[in-house]
């Protein structure tokens, strides 16, 4: 996916969750209902986290080879680790709210209003997640506004679950415990969803640290790797793999043997050969490929 797709698609996210945060907020603030208004900041801290992914994807889209030789592509993991510190900062704060009003009487609402703007909420956010879904392959920060609205879509379901039965309790000789459901609802989905952005933000920390990348690249690549090793009876060969975004850093030295010289022509030649079977990679390769006589220690 080029830059500019990939703004546009940021432009319309925040378009969407603006719409939604407002609708939240301001739906939530009149059915005094807490789960509501968590769902209207969650949305809000989403256009404030959209509109730094725009700027990041702007500024990387700026060549600049003088400062960034290698490129920029460490702004995004680091946008993600922003993006999902907000999201998660809001979950905890909003776990507090809840475990607070939970001890102090719970929270009087109209379920029925909520359930009204459950199921708009839940609509509304699985039809862009899917949207985003379809749209938005091969690019970390579309996928990290795809993870957003899905974490939302999945928010308003259990929304929607609990205020029906909250609703139903109504009709039971457990009418009592109907002011607790807004605030346990908070706890359940807080407490369940605070798993990914801790998820996300170690998948990102992982590449601005410069650790390997996950086994099934680190895998494919070393059997490439391996099979031109042995193809060209090489003693050996070093291997060292970065992911950082959309790129992966390869670096081979190829341990000849002392008594073959290889000709500047024929490293390029193997150097092609290996850069051809990398192709299908999920990922833009960044291939060095050094020959040496030297054993590795």
């Amino acid at each position: 996916m080029n830059n500019n797709n990939a703004q546009k698609l940021i432009l319309i996210s925040i378009a969407g969750a603006l719409a939604f945060a407002a609708l939240g907020i301001f739906w939530g603030i009149l059915a005094d209902s807490q789960m509501i208004q968590f769902d209207g900041y969650y949305s809000f801290i989403s256009v404030l986290l959209s509109v730094m992914s725009m700027l990041a994807l702007r500024f990387i889209a700026k060549e600049d080879e003088k400062r960034f030789p290698f490129g920029k592509e460490s702004f995004i993991p680091l946008t993600i680790v922003i993006k999902y510190v907000g999201i998660l900062m809001l979950i905890l704060i909003s776990l507090v709210q809840a475990i607070i009003a939970l001890f102090t009487g719970g929270n009087e609402m109209s379920m029925s209003t909520g359930i009204i703007y459950a199921l708009i909420s839940t609509v509304g956010c699985y039809g862009a997640y899917f949207y985003f879904r379809s749209k938005g392959l091969g690019n970390e920060i579309i996928a990290a506004e795809m993870n957003q609205w899905r974490m939302d879509a999945l928010l308003s379901a259990g929304v929607l679950a609990g205020f029906i039965f909250g609703w139903l309790l109504r009709f039971t000789p457990l009418d009592a415990f109907v002011p607790y459901v807004d605030p346990v609802m908070v706890i359940v989905v807080a407490g369940y969803f605070i798993k990914v952005p801790l998820l996300e933000m170690y998948t990102a920390l992982r590449e601005l640290l410069e650790m390997a990348p996950r086994h099934q690249i680190s895998e494919r690549v070393e059997a490439e790797v391996a099979s031109v090793s042995r193809r060209h009876a090489f003693d050996d060969y070093a291997l060292r793999l970065q992911k950082m975004g959309p790129k992966l850093y390869i670096e081979i030295e190829f341990i000849v043997a002392m008594d073959e010289d290889l000709t500047i022509s024929e490293q390029d030649m193997i150097r092609h050969e290996l850069k051809d079977s990398l192709n299908e990679l999920p990922l833009d390769p960044w291939i060095t490929v050094v020959f040496t006589h030297e054993q590795q220690k």
